[in-house]
């Protein structure tokens, strides 16, 4: 679960509603390198990943790029802006599981950052992450 929350908050970065502007993403191929970090009663190692995906034009001027749909997910809050966004989401996993999460996003041109922090309420007891992302432009898709 917590690996399918990690990827899909960072790519949430903008969702299917109407943008008031457009972001400053170039479309392209991009690689994103995350850490996600957790404070628990039970020790969880951080876990780092690396991801690559293709952005295109119609992704960006539609408010579809970086999206990934996650059942069990509500975006909550969504402050958009050109040089990035502020969004806040409650997923619910099948198990019980409870994340609510709140991130920041930086947009600019080639290159995106974020961190997002989360709290978990889990069948094993309260759960506190930190995910940082940095995103960049590699090349054409």
């Amino acid at each position: 679960m917590l690996k399918s929350i990690a990827a899909g908050t960072l790519l949430i970065g903008l969702s299917t509603a109407a943008v008031a502007e457009d972001p400053n993403i170039n479309p392209g191929s991009w690689q994103y390198d995350t850490t996600m970090s957790f404070e628990s009663e039970m020790p969880i190692p951080d876990q780092q990943n690396t991801s690559t995906e293709c952005v295109t034009a119609e992704d960006v001027a539609e408010g579809d790029a970086f999206i990934n749909d996650m059942d069990g997910c509500e975006v909550t809050h969504r402050d958009m802006r050109s040089d990035g966004m502020d969004y806040a989401m409650e997923c619910q996993s099948p198990d019980g599981t409870v994340v609510n999460m709140e991130a920041s996003m930086r947009f600019n041109g080639d290159t995106a950052s974020g961190t997002i922090n989360g709290d978990m309420a889990s069948p094993m007891g309260p759960v506190k992450m930190v995910i940082q992302m940095e995103g960049k432009r590699v090349g054409d898709c």
